[in-house]
């Protein structure tokens, strides 16, 4: 399933060479408006710091809770897993894992590093094979060697290996530390470039015990990096003449069996077809940065960050095809700073679009644009939030946060009046500000000022649930872990949230007046 990539000075000349009417129809702005920014704003509280990391704030990538051990935990992407008790009055990390010692060999570079952490959903079941297992996302040397017994599935790259994205299993002792020598490697990916290596790994939580989904990891892997996809590899699903697992999910069941680091799951989309990649869930993507599931519908929600136009949330099930390099969110991908629109009878091809979007011009962002996913919150300290997922951009702009009720997330395959549909963002997702000091700020301003940094370029910003459902935001700047606490300007519904665009933007007489929840004792669940 290759296709030849021109070079894009060929690429250039065919351009020109098009009738005048289709060239008219190629932009790099196909979404003319910004979303509108919304009249409530959210109060942020500094819960605890991570230690620095070579000579500099920790690159935070990730925030993860286990409620077996009732803690949680948060990666520096350079090497480093730290651990706190979300309960605690003032929290304090603890090195929970050295990756750098206790692995070795790690690439560390752009977006190479330690990228996923995820606990089995039986960790705390005695009885079961997931006991205590713990399973990690990282980037490791080209020149490292396999670890572990069954030796690791190793799939290969179209060029020359920059590092590997390993995926793998660990094993915790009975007082809550890492087995260091349990590390066995399940996957190793090799990687042309070090960017788009993705990594995010984890289990769906709605999955009840005994049902097919239980246990199964879900890993986020990128399309092998440079841009426009050049070789093609998202698209490509055969197992010959090499497997390619790049610009994919996959899914399997970490637990070995049988002489085999991992099981393919009999529900996978492609399981049992020789001639395909089993471990594939669903494929097509650029760079599925962060996946999440609503704990309420069990719906998937993946960001996919885009090229050089669109950014997109799609809602993914087995086996969807989200269209990259064919296609930047809902229109046709064209080039690396173009797209045009879907051609007639886009309605019944085999792409699944997304349920919302924006593009690199709108929300203070010009050019450079990142997508990164957040989570629905579900928690019961906010009860204005509910039911509403939050995502924001993290490159070389103000960092803009959003939010959107999940009712509002609509799947569609056409897309025919998509300038009716949000002005092309497909849903009624706002950007909300940060209350800070009284004054209303995007998430950039707020991290130069509470760092003295008005040279801040970028938030790197990720996202967190703690054990509640509460929500977390990291970055890559302060070493900081902060928690979503409040809204100021939204009022307390007296009865269930509907999901409407008025409601998200209604700032009513409470407007300017902080809500502000006071924090409940949780009881941890023991180990």
């Amino acid at each position: 399933m290759m296709r030849t990539t021109l070079p894009a000075s060929l690429c250039a000349i065919a351009l020109l060479a098009l009738p005048t009417a289709a060239r008219a129809q190629l932009t790099g702005n196909p979404i003319p408006t910004s979303a509108p920014v919304a009249t409530w704003s959210l109060s942020l509280e500094d819960v605890v710091t991570i230690p620095d990391s070579s000579g500099a704030a920790p690159r935070l990538e990730l925030l993860t809770f286990n409620a077996a051990t009732g803690m949680a935990y948060v990666i520096d992407q350079r090497g480093y897993i730290y651990s706190f008790d979300p309960a605690a009055a003032s929290p304090t990390a603890s090195l929970f894992l050295d990756l750098v010692s206790a692995v070795g060999n790690l690439r560390i570079a752009n977006e190479a590093g330690v990228r996923g952490l995820a606990f089995h959903p039986d960790f705390g079941d005695a009885g079961a094979a997931g006991h205590r297992k713990m399973y990690t996302a990282l980037s490791r040397t080209s020149s490292s060697t396999p670890v572990g017994s069954p030796a690791p599935v190793v799939f290969g790259s179209p060029g020359p290996v920059d590092h590997y994205t390993v995926i793998a299993e660990w094993s915790l002792l009975p007082d809550g530390s890492v087995d260091v020598g349990s590390y066995r490697e399940l996957i190793r990916i090799a990687q042309l470039y070090s960017n788009h290596n993705s990594g995010h790994v984890g289990f769906d939580p709605t999955a009840a015990s005994g049902s097919p989904g239980h246990g199964k990891l879900f890993i986020a892997v990128g399309d092998g990096g440079s841009a426009g996809g050049p070789f093609d590899l998202s698209q490509d699903i055969d197992a010959t003449p090499e497997p390619y697992p790049h610009g994919k999910i996959l899914r399997i069941d970490p637990i070995a069996s049988g002489g085999a680091p991992y099981t393919i799951p009999p529900d996978n989309p492609f399981a049992g077809q020789a001639d395909r990649v089993e471990e594939i869930w669903a494929y097509g993507m650029r760079n599925p940065h962060k996946f999440s599931w609503d704990t309420a519908t069990g719906r998937m929600y993946v960001s996919d960050i885009g090229q050089g136009v669109v950014e997109e949330i799609s809602v993914v099930d087995a086996q969807a095809n989200l269209g990259w390099n064919e296609r930047e969110g809902a229109f046709v991908y064209e080039n690396t700073s173009n797209v045009s629109p879907l051609p007639a009878g886009h309605a019944s091809d085999p792409y699944t679009y997304p349920v919302a979007q924006y593009d690199h011009s709108g929300n203070g962002i010009a050019g450079s644009a990142a997508i990164v996913g957040g989570s629905v919150y579900r928690g019961s300290e906010i009860p204005q939030l509910f039911g509403m997922y939050f995502f924001a951009d993290f490159a070389a702009n103000p960092g803009p946060i959003f939010a959107v009720r999940v009712a509002d997330l609509v799947a569609r395959d056409d897309f025919s009046g998509i300038a009716g549909l949000d002005d092309g963002r497909l849903a009624p997702f706002v950007e909300v500000r940060i209350r800070d000091g009284g004054v209303d700020k995007d998430f950039r301003q707020f991290l130069r000022d509470a760092n003295s940094d008005p040279g801040l370029s970028r938030t790197d910003t990720r996202w967190g649930v703690g054990p509640s459902g509460e929500i977390y935001l990291l970055n890559k700047h302060d070493g900081l872990v902060r928690r979503i606490v409040g809204v100021v300007g939204f009022p307390v519904p007296e009865v269930p949230v509907a999901p409407s665009w008025a409601l998200l933007l209604a700032a009513s007489a409470l407007a300017g007046t902080a809500w502000r929840v006071l924090r409940r004792p949780r009881a941890i669940p023991s180990a």
